[in-house]
């Protein structure tokens, strides 16, 4: 249900434009509720889900909406704290295997949830437990589960867009980024996945952390890599 008149289609039309920040913004001083910025996050990553290689840039515009001055408090909370809950929200509600995201495809709503949730460490729009703790399930998968390939894969997705980050917000849950790498390697070789570019990925990804996860090899073009464009 729109949170003000055609908010849906308004959003998604500010999110389209060359200078979607200010334009989001706009809307956001227009109808200045909590329905409203609500509604902003779950119509921003059902774009996103429906667009992943945009997936970067609809963040970065989102980081922009959360800094940008003048902004109004809405019931006690400014934008940013909103921002914040409700991405987190988001993550926790998203960050979940089940049978429709078990099979390995650029349509796994698992694997998308896992890009925006390292597109927010990246950031620094949110984190809560559940964006480390589908890490962690993924490590410690069971290499002949039908969802291990998937874990492993939306891991990596998040390790290789912000490993720097994630690393130090998660000491609870990995000590280091040796005992990431050293636990991705076991999963290789018991062979938890078998696509080609999930491979690479995993290989990228123990590359990543046996360097440290430092910020220089972060990368921005995972999804690419994991679903390269089809020759036309």
């Amino acid at each position: 249900m729109d949170s003000f008149l055609n908010s849906e289609q308004l959003f998604r039309s500010a999110l389209n434009q060359p200078n979607s920040a200010s334009e989001v913004v706009k809307l956001i001083k227009a109808y200045p509720t909590y329905p409203a910025v609500a509604e902003l996050v779950v119509i921003y990553a059902t774009v996103a889900d429906k667009n992943p290689t945009q997936a970067d840039a609809l963040a970065s515009t989102m980081l922009q909406v959360r800094n940008a001055p003048d902004t109004p408090t809405i019931d006690d909370f400014t934008l940013p704290e909103i921002l914040n809950c409700e991405l987190a929200d988001l993550h926790a509600r998203a960050l979940r295997i089940n049978e429709d995201t078990k099979a390995l495809g650029p349509s796994n709503f698992l694997l998308t949830s896992s890009l925006l949730s390292g597109l927010s460490f990246k950031y620094e729009l949110t984190s809560c437990s559940e964006q480390s703790g589908i890490i962690l399930d993924a490590l410690d998968a069971d290499p002949l589960s039908d969802n291990a390939e998937v874990l492993i894969a939306g891991a990596c997705i998040q390790l290789l867009t912000a490993g720097s980050k994630i690393i130090p917000l998660s000491t609870s849950y990995f000590k280091s980024a040796d005992e990431v790498a050293d636990k991705l390697k076991v999963q290789k070789t018991a062979g938890a996945v078998k696509d080609v570019n999930a491979l690479k990925l995993l290989d990228l990804a123990i590359t990543h952390a046996e360097t440290g996860f430092k910020k220089e090899n972060d990368i921005d073009n995972v999804w690419e890599r994991l679903f390269p464009p089809r020759a036309i």
